[in-house]
C-alpha cells in the first residue's frame, strides 16, 4: 500500500517572506506533508497573498497585511506557448518579480521526498484579471446580447490562454502535477441558488450559440427563458411574491423553456471540454504528470451543482479529485448558502423549514440550523463525502480530500480595505473555528473514508501552526496504527 498523499496548498507569499527552506520544512515537520500545491498562477485572494485583512494574523510570516496584492503567473514566462491567443502570455505576478515560484521550489521539495504540483486557480471574477489588454474580449455574453463578469470557456482566445499555460508548465517544470481550480456554478444554478447580477448569467456568445445550434437547441428560447428567470430572480430577491408562490413562477418558466436546462448542460459540458483539453495537452508534454480538479464546497449545498459533477464522468478524465470536505467551515457556509436559497428557489420557505430538506437530500447528518455557525460540521460529514467520492469514481481516479486549516470564517472586521471571504455573511463572532484536534479528527475521517490522501487548504499564509500540527498528529497516529 503507498503512503497517502498529504498535499498543503502555499503561495509565493509564504516563501517570500519566510523563505524556501523555512517553509518546507516547517510543512514536512508539522503537517508530515510529503507534496505542495503550488499557488500559480492565481489572482484570488483565498488562494493568494498573506491572510485576508480583517482576520487574525497566524503565528509566523510577516505580521501585516499585504493591501497591494494583485496575483499571477509566478513563474518564469515562456512566450513561444502562448502565440495562439490575443491575452498574450500568462503575465508575471507583480510581487516577487525577482525569482521563479516552480523553478526554486521543484528542486527544494524534492530533495525532502516532496512532490510540487501546479495549484492553477481560474479566478474567473477577479477584478485584477478585467486590467489584462484584450480580456474583454473573453467575457461571456449575457442574455442580452451584453460583455458579462466572467470569461466564456468556448471563447478561442481564453481556452488557449489557459491551454498555453498547461503546456508552458508541463513542459518548462519538472512537476509531479497540475490541479486546476474553477470554482463556477453555471446560468441555472446561479439564478437558483440565490440573488444575482443580470451580468452573470451566459453565456451567449457566438460560440456558444453555434455550439447550442449544433446539438438541436432553440437558442432565442433559451435565451428567452434565462432572460424571464433572470428577471423572476430579481423580482423574488426584492421581495415579490406572485399569488402562486416564489417556487411555481420559476417552475412555470421552466415548463414554457425547457432549452433552460439545455443551455445549462452545455454550459457544463463546456467546462468538461476545457477540463479534458487540459488533461490531453498535460499529458502530451509530460505523460507522467498526474492531472486533477478541485470541485468546491457547493458540492456539498447543492444537490443542483451536485448534479452536474458527476464523478463517474470526471473521472474519465482525471488522475485524481480533490473534494472539498471543509467541515469547519461548512457550518457557516451551509447557513449562508440556505439563507440565499431563501431568496431565490426557496423564497416560499424559511431557513428552518429549508435546512431539513435540505440535509436529507444532501446526506447530511450535522447538528441543527441555529448551532451549526457555531459548531461547523463533523468528521463525519468528511468521511461521508470521501466515501461517495470514492464510490463514485469506481477506482479510476484518485481521492484527496480537501481538509480546511483556519479559513476564515465570517465578516472580517470593520475597515478592512480587502474583502476576499465571499462564502458565508455571519457575523465573525462566536462563529466555529479550527483545532489541533478538530484538525486531526477530519484527516483521520478522510482516510477512514477511503481517501488516497488530503490537500490541506486553503493556504498556508492563513494558517497557524498548532492547528497544521493536528494533520501531522493525523498522518502520524495513523501510520502507527496501520
Amino acid at each position: 500500500m503507498t503512503d497517502p498523499l498529504v498535499a498543503v496548498q502555499v503561495g509565493a507569499v509564504s516563501f517570500a517572506d519566510e523563505g524556501f527552506d523555512t517553509v518546507i520544512d516547517t510543512l514536512a515537520d508539522t503537517a508530515a506533508a510529503n507534496a505542495l500545491f503550488l499557488a500559480t498562477p492565481t489572482w484570488t485572494r483565498g488562494t493568494g497573498g498573506r491572510q485576508l485583512e480583517g482576520y487574525p494574523l497566524p503565528d509566523h510570516g510577516v505580521q501585516e497585511y499585504d493591501r497591494s496584492w494583485r496575483g499571477g503567473n509566478y513563474a518564469s514566462v515562456h512566450p513561444e506557448f502562448y502565440g495562439n491567443t490575443v491575452l498574450g502570455p500568462v503575465g508575471r505576478a507583480a510581487e516577487h518579480p525577482q525569482w521563479d515560484l516552480l523553478a526554486e521550489v521543484i528542486p527544494r521539495a524534492r530533495e525532502r521526498g516532496m512532490s510540487s504540483y501546479a495549484w492553477i486557480e481560474e479566478s474567473s471574477t477577479s477584478p485584477q484579471l478585467r486590467a489584462y489588454p484584450n480580456f474583454p474580449k473573453v467575457l461571456e455574453v449575457d442574455v442580452w446580447g451584453r460583455p458579462a463578469t466572467r470569461p466564456c470557456f468556448n471563447n478561442p482566445d481564453y481556452r488557449n490562454w489557459h491551454l498555453g499555460l498547461v503546456e508552458d508548465y508541463a513542459k518548462s517544470y519538472d512537476l509531479d502535477g497540475l490541479a486546476w481550480c474553477s470554482e463556477r456554478p453555471g446560468p441555472l444554478n446561479l439564478i437558483m441558488q440565490g440573488p444575482v447580477g443580470p451580468g452573470e448569467v451566459g453565456c451567449f456568445c457566438r460560440w456558444c450559440q453555434e455550439m447550442g445550434r449544433q446539438r438541436g437547441i432553440d437558442v432565442p428560447r433559451a435565451q428567452a427563458g434565462l432572460a424571464a428567470l433572470v428577471e423572476w430572480n430579481r423580482r423574488v430577491g426584492e421581495g415579490d411574491r406572485t399569488a402562486d408562490g416564489a417556487f411555481t413562477a420559476f417552475w412555470r418558466i421552466l415548463l414554457r423553456h425547457p432549452e433552460v436546462l439545455a443551455w445549462q448542460t452545455l454550459w457544463t459540458d463546456s467546462q468538461w471540454q476545457l477540463y479534458r483539453d487540459i488533461y490531453g495537452i498535460a499529458k502530451a508534454g509530460n505523460p507522467a504528470l498526474q492531472i486533477g480538479w478541485h470541485l468546491y464546497h457547493n458540492i456539498s449545498f447543492s444537490p443542483f451543482y451536485r448534479a452536474d459533477q458527476d464523478y463517474g464522468q470526471l473521472s474519465r478524465f482525471s488522475d485524481f479529485l480533490k473534494v472539498v470536505a471543509y467541515n469547519n467551515c461548512a457550518g457557516p457556509r451551509f447557513v449562508t448558502a440556505i439563507a440565499h436559497l431563501c431568496r431565490a428557489l426557496f423564497a416560499d420557505a424559511t431557513p428552518e423549514e429549508v435546512e431539513p430538506l435540505l440535509s436529507r437530500l444532501l446526506g447530511h447528518q450535522e447538528a441543527e440550523l441555529s448551532r451549526l455557525p457555531q459548531v461547523g460540521f463533523s468528521p463525519d460529514y468528511v468521511r461521508r463525502e470521501t466515501e461517495r467520492a470514492v464510490a463514485g469514481v469506481a477506482g479510476r481516479a484518485r481521492i484527496y480530500t480537501g481538509i480546511d486549516v483556519d479559513i476564515p470564517v465570517g465578516r472580517p472586521a470593520l475597515g478592512a480595505e480587502v474583502r476576499g471571504n465571499d462564502w458565508d455573511d455571519l457575523p465573525s463572532a462566536g462563529l466555529t473555528q479550527c483545532t489541533r484536534e478538530s484538525v486531526r479528527d477530519a484527516v483521520l475521517a478522510a482516510m477512514g473514508g477511503g481517501a488516497d490522501g488530503v490537500v490541506v487548504s486553503r493556504k498556508y499564509s492563513e494558517m497557524r501552526l498548532g492547528t497544521l500540527a493536528g494533520v501531522g498528529d493525523a498522518i502520524r497516529s495513523a501510520s502507527l496504527g496501520s
